[in-house]
């Protein structure tokens, strides 16, 4: 099962801890909710469930894969389209980051928090693939986002050193986000495109 988020959060140095801006990302409630959503079965688990899917809009995108998880073994591909979307907007939180070295860790991260079985699920349902992403896409487009969309910050290099004292320091101008979201929307697309064309291997 994988591991949950906030264990993951502090990168290289999990003594570290963040200053200013950076102390305000809070992640427990999304560890809290990942946390619950990892055993196999039991009450809580299927409380854990209906609360994400009650208000996924307000989860971080780390618990949209946490719920994809949870939901393949029953529902492949309702467990799939959480997973584009949790993609989508890891992707597009990840990319308003200033620190590039939180981009590539935070997606880094997000990949390992996948299970087999999502992962062979979507392999052995290319043909599914197409119509769920551009499902995912419309979703997405259509959903705020009512969660703390800095979380990627806490990933990268500078927040392991900075004081946090600049607000502006954490995401690049939101001026610039519409174009960042087109093209998370676009390159999303055209990379489940590809992979669903492409041969399963006998």
């Amino acid at each position: 099962m994988p591991r949950a988020f906030a264990q993951l959060a502090p990168g290289k140095d999990a003594s570290v801890k963040f200053r200013g801006v950076y102390a305000t990302i809070d992640l427990g409630p999304a560890n809290e909710k990942m946390s619950r959503l990892a055993p196999a079965y039991g009450s809580d688990r299927r409380l854990a469930i209906s609360e994400v899917l009650g208000r996924p809009t307000a989860v971080l995108p780390p618990v949209l894969y946490a719920l994809a998880n949870t939901l393949v073994e029953d529902h492949a591909e309702q467990a799939i389209f959480w997973y584009h979307v949790g993609r989508l907007r890891a992707v597009y939180d990840a990319l308003r980051c200033r620190d590039k070295t939180a981009q590539t860790a935070a997606m880094l991260a997000l990949r390992q928090l996948m299970s087999k079985t999502l992962v062979e699920s979507q392999y052995f349902r290319r043909e599914r693939l197409v119509p769920i992403a551009t499902k995912a896409i419309d979703w997405d487009a259509g959903n705020s986002r009512g969660y703390d969309q800095r979380w990627p910050a806490l990933y990268g290099n500078v927040a392991q050193t900075s004081p946090g004292t600049d607000p502006n320091e954490v995401q690049v101008p939101d001026g610039e986000w519409p174009a960042i979201l087109k093209h998370v929307h676009e390159a999303h697309m055209e990379s489940v495109r590809k992979f669903a064309g492409e041969k399963p291997v006998a």
